[in-house]
């Protein structure tokens, strides 16, 4: 299972387990991450990715 960590502005990191066809964006917004996404996980906005 990959792990992904997110490192906050304040220099905080916190680290989650994805599954298998997780996105980040996926994951981010699973735990509450800020991480826009104004596509939806489409890729064609270029803000998550």
């Amino acid at each position: 299972m990959p792990k992904i960590t997110f490192i906050e502005p304040d220099g905080t990191s916190r680290s989650f387990d994805a599954e298998d066809g997780d996105t980040i964006l996926d994951v981010a917004q699973r735990h509450g991450i800020d991480l826009e996404g104004a596509c939806e996980g489409g890729m064609a906005c270029s803000t998550c990715h």
